[in-house]
């Protein structure tokens, strides 16, 4: 009797750390998956390198998401790579995809690499991350290189130096200063 109670344990005890087994696997593929969402859209996009994204885009930039609001976001640019002359330190992403599969989400606070163009250009510009590009947050991705595996950001310093502050003036900042006293 005691030693069927045995292998009964022992088949039990098997089942349950497969099925921990399992779990610990699901939840880690669910963790992973949450973290790549967090500027993920649904387009099925063909991979590109980073050099073939740097060509289909305006402006590449660093930036932190500061303010969302609906699909649009705004962003404090910490360093450029492209475009940095019509780039203010400040910018607005609308995001040109909302409601569709091609849909963008950044998370307030958290900062990006951001491969974008002008979706709307008057005095007002808005910028709209391209997409099936490189827009990522940093430390999420990792790309091959001479060195190995290492972060997306640190593959575009590698490539394309370590890139410039932003150089043209903020518009949003002039019409807010420009409405000042009006009416009054």
């Amino acid at each position: 009797m005691q030693h069927k109670t045995k292998r009964l344990w022992a088949q039990t005890s098997s089942k349950v750390s497969w099925f921990r087994a399992t779990i610990a696997i699901v939840g880690a593929l669910l963790m992973l998956t949450s973290v790549w969402s967090a500027a993920a859209h649904a387009c099925s996009c063909k991979p590109i390198s980073v050099t073939e994204g740097f060509g289909r885009v305006q402006y590449v930039f660093i930036g932190k998401v500061v303010e969302i609001k609906d699909h649009s976001w705004t962003v404090d640019v910490d360093r450029v790579w492209k475009g940095a002359e019509k780039l203010a330190s400040r910018v607005r992403l609308l995001d040109v995809y909302a409601s569709i599969d091609c849909e963008f989400y950044f998370e307030l606070g958290r900062t990006y690499v951001f491969f974008a163009n002008v979706a709307k250009s008057s005095r007002y510009v808005y910028y709209q991350p391209d997409v099936c590009n490189w827009t990522r947050a940093l430390r999420s991705t990792r790309v091959t290189s001479p060195r190995g595996a290492i972060w997306l950001e640190d593959s575009i310093v590698e490539n394309y130096g370590s890139g410039e502050t932003p150089k043209a003036a903020d518009p949003w900042e002039d019409r807010s200063s420009s409405n000042c006293g009006a009416g009054n």
